[in-house]
């Protein structure tokens, strides 16, 4: 069995930093200068926050060359999110496999991307913040597994994808544990709030009840589903009927469910303007 000391400090965005950024008090009046301050000690972060700012969707022809001026034209929790994406781009940063960025880091980014649609079609914008950061650190565990061991991983990807099986049985497999085991390791050693176990260390096949699943849980779910079985992340399923009916029993409503199984609904959210910035690590 493979050893599951994973090295949870090898990253260049410090994870103190981002849980720091996530546990400050919104409504405190100290909260814009906190945020400031944190982000200007982390060179990661504070590159990504200006260069977002700074892109086409957000500038409106002036260079904003100042962090406190990012931050009140972003907003907090857009700069929340920004600062989980550098944190988690850190993470990814470091390998150039081509099969890692495809099927575990773009996978990540537009289930990110889709769970905060899926929010917004169901009037919960309040939760689309959450529903970003969800789908952004879901597969955290499985990001550390790699660059724990690369070439093991691999032999996951590769016996995934032959027998059609999920991921978290492929890494029983191959390593004797899964990334869930792992993603509740790192929301323990990184300090980050509780509800991050949620994210990191749930299987989200669909679940068999579904009391127990909340509105960010059921978008994240949907959204790793949809883009696993555009072969993002597993392999593709062509046919649409059997696409359907798990996205149904997730509890959506059928006409939400046939616009997300548009041919463009993928490519659509290929477009955002997040996803341009940042598939490409």
């Amino acid at each position: 069995m493979e050893s599951t000391k994973i090295n949870f400090k090898n990253i260049p965005v410090q994870a103190g930093i981002i849980s720091k950024i996530l546990g400050l008090d919104i409504d405190s009046h100290t909260c814009f200068q906190e945020l400031d301050d944190l982000i200007s000690t982390d060179q990661g972060v504070a590159s990504l926050v200006l260069r977002v700012v700074n892109s086409s969707f957000y500038n409106r022809g002036n260079t904003i060359a100042t962090i406190p001026f990012a931050i009140s034209l972003l907003g907090y929790s857009v700069v929340r999110s920004l600062a989980l994406m550098a944190f988690s781009r850190s993470l990814f940063s470091q390998t150039s496999n081509a099969i890692f960025r495809l099927h575990i880091w773009q996978h990540s980014l537009l289930t990110a991307i889709i769970s905060q649609d899926i929010c917004g079609e169901l009037d919960e914008k309040k939760l689309a913040d959450e529903s970003f950061i969800a789908g952004l650190m879901h597969d955290t565990g499985k990001v550390l597994m790699f660059n724990h061991n690369s070439k093991l991983y691999e032999s996951v990807f590769n016996f995934e994808f032959e027998n059609n099986c999920g991921s978290l049985q492929a890494e029983q497999k191959i390593f004797g544990y899964d990334h869930c085991h792992v993603g509740k390791q790192a929301v323990t050693e990184w300090k980050l709030p509780e509800r991050f176990n949620d994210f990191m260390g749930t299987d989200l096949a669909l679940p068999s009840d579904m009391k127990k699943i909340d509105t960010v849980m059921q978008c994240l779910m949907a959204a790793n589903y949809l883009v696993k079985t555009a072969g993002i992340g597993a392999n593709k399923v062509d046919e649409q009927e059997a696409r359907k009916q798990p996205l149904l029993t997730l509890g959506f409503e059928e006409a939400l469910v046939d616009r997300l199984l548009k041919d463009d609904y993928i490519e659509s959210m290929m477009e955002d303007e997040t996803y341009k910035l940042c598939a490409s690590i």
